[in-house]
């Protein structure tokens, strides 16, 4: 078939980012918006060599599993991939894609548990950065359109926490009203660039943060006075100042323009100070299902020493210190390491050791000084972890590893590596930590056998 034909075709899958595949002659159509087992009519919009794109005209059969998208930017805006598909077909097809990423990539056969899923998978998300604009002699907030720098209007988020979207609107109509206006991408000017939210789910506390071009913002102090007054849980403002012209959103430099810089908040009973660049799962509610099957599943003892590789501000190694003798913490990052520490002291938890290292490097040191690992804990970035960590890992033998990862493709190609070294999966439970869309969390559980 060639561009703009027309045919008829049954998906058959669908691809890690949620679109249909479809297969006629053995070639592989791919189709935006089609589920498994529906059928309809397809135009071809673009051919390559070994697959080619179309989009769907009208659908014949239905999947039980399509649903209506709550939201009415759901197609332009991107943000989301999977609100046409219901709570069910969402958890049947991240479970299918972990076990066949772990399968394909990993050559690993592990049991994969029916994805986690969250019971109101709606309005979850609790840091929020959305652009600022202008359309039509208004300003406008929302998501950019993909591949664009046009922005798609979006006043109620339907996975951002409702505050968080009430808060955004509120400094919109203060900015019109005081005539503060966005950053153009194209002519670079004006100011405000995003307007960002950080909501503490267990304590109520919001952050507050604007970024600017410029390092002055006109009238920033009547806007911070009205809309503190009008948001009493909001307990700090910061002006992030970022004159960059290219896609990143936070600059270096920060001003307090209320509170003290920070919030807090709480995860399995442990409290902690968030500030504007602290990395915090989004998810709070899924976080604590995910920590917890993690936890459940090393199966920790009070004479357990642990470490905790690429530890972050120390979510993890807080979590597991009241199962086990000692738990050490490392992160390369000097401004995580800083919030671990505060958070071990502000917990009044003595048995955690935090230290900026190479997560691989500091596993060996601790090795060498004799100290024997029962568990480690390793949740790294997407990119997975590093060769020459997994090369460290294995040397260091520690009984369990519970790796947990926002990338199964990555965490399956890892595992590859651990089971040609006496490591043997035992057990995935997938969760969903971001509902409505294709992401998706998995926790693995690997022990060492002995040869």
């Amino acid at each position: 078939m060639k561009k703009n034909d027309y045919f008829y075709g049954e998906c058959v899958d669908l691809t890690h980012d949620g679109q249909g595949v479809v297969k006629v002659d053995n070639f592989t159509y791919f189709v935006k918006g089609m589920l498994v087992g529906e059928t309809g009519r397809l135009k071809v919009i673009k051919v390559l060599k070994n697959y080619a794109i179309a989009r769907l005209i009208e659908l014949d059969e239905v999947s039980k599993y399509r649903i209506e998208p709550k939201c009415s930017v759901f197609k332009p805006c991107g943000g989301c991939q999977l609100q046409h598909l219901s709570k069910e077909g969402q958890m049947l097809f991240k479970t299918k894609r972990v076990k066949d990423c772990l399968e394909r990539i990993g050559n690993c056969f592990v049991t994969v548990n029916d994805c986690l899923m969250m019971e109101e998978p709606w309005y979850y998300r609790n840091k929020v950065q959305m652009p600022i604009g202008v359309k039509g002699n208004h300003l406008v907030t929302g998501f950019y359109k993909q591949k664009s720098n046009e922005i798609i209007p979006c006043d109620n988020c339907f996975i951002q926490n409702k505050l968080s979207n009430q808060i955004t609107n509120r400094v919109k109509e203060l900015m019109e009203e005081f005539k503060i206006y966005p950053y153009d991408k194209l002519s670079h000017q004006g100011n405000i660039k995003h307007i960002l939210t950080k909501f503490g789910y267990h304590t109520n506390e919001i952050m507050l943060v604007l970024i600017s071009y410029r390092n002055k913002i006109k009238d920033v102090n009547k806007l911070v006075e009205i809309i503190v007054k009008e948001f009493p849980m909001i307990k700090t403002v910061i002006q992030n100042i970022n004159p960059r012209i290219d896609n990143v959103i936070l600059g270096e430099q920060e001003v307090i323009l209320y509170g003290n810089g920070y919030i807090y908040d709480t995860l399995l009973d442990n409290k902690y100070k968030i500030s504007l660049k602290s990395f915090y799962q989004v998810n709070p509610i899924q976080v604590e299902k995910l920590y917890s099957k993690a936890i459940e599943f090393a199966d920790l003892s009070k004479d357990d020493v642990v470490l905790d590789a690429y530890c972050g501000i120390g979510t993890i190694t807080l979590s597991v210190a009241k199962y086990v003798k000692k738990v050490y913490g490392v992160e390369i990052v000097d401004a995580a390491i800083a919030d671990a520490k505060n958070n071990a002291n502000l917990n009044n938890i003595n048995n955690v050791e935090f230290t900026c290292a190479d997560a691989g490097k500091y596993m060996i040191e601790l090795v060498n000084d004799n100290q024997h690992l029962d568990v480690v804990f390793v949740d790294p970035p997407r990119k997975g972890c590093s060769s020459e960590f997994l090369d460290y890992l294995v040397a260091a033998a520690p009984k369990k590893i519970v790796y947990i990862s926002c990338d199964v493709s990555t965490q399956a190609r890892d595992i590859k590596f651990l089971q040609e070294f006496s490591y043997t999966a035992d057990i995935c439970q997938p969760v969903d930590m971001f509902p409505q869309t294709t992401h998706v969390e998995t926790v693995v559980l690997m022990s060492r056998k002995e040869k």
